[in-house]
């Protein structure tokens, strides 16, 4: 049984502060969990375009565990997780920009692309299976 450790730590000053957040509070928020992973884990840099058709990276059908997934977009541009088409009303599930990433829970019961908005953009993809 392997396990991960998440953890989140949002900082901030406060709106009053010289270099103000968002509040008007200070916040100092912060989250770790501890999560079981006994299935396979994967690594792929992938290449997002603007077709999202040539960008699966979440596979219900090949995947059939859950897992968790960690995504940073490592390009210049932003990327869209999609359900389909990015530009069909939606289908947008997560806009992810220069730099930034997202980790989250996956059913893997549905597939997932990643399409750049202009040009092409390289993605960090790692997937945690939850179970063997």
């Amino acid at each position: 049984m392997a396990t991960i450790v998440p953890t989140l730590t949002l900082v901030s000053n406060s709106s009053s502060h010289a270099s103000p957040g968002p509040l008007s509070i200070a916040l100092s928020l912060s989250a770790t969990d501890s999560l079981t992973v006994d299935g396979v884990t994967t690594c792929n840099i992938v290449t997002a375009t603007t077709t999202h058709t040539a960008n699966l990276i979440l596979d219900a059908s090949e995947q059939t565990l859950p897992a968790y997934v960690y995504i940073k977009n490592t390009g210049d541009g932003t990327v869209y997780l999609c359900i389909g088409d990015a530009s069909t009303a939606g289908n947008q599930v997560m806009e992810i920009g220069t730099l930034e990433f997202a980790f989250f829970p996956w059913a893997a019961e549905v597939d997932y692309y990643l399409e750049s908005a202009a040009g092409t953009e390289t993605v960090e993809v790692w997937t945690f299976a939850q179970g063997a």
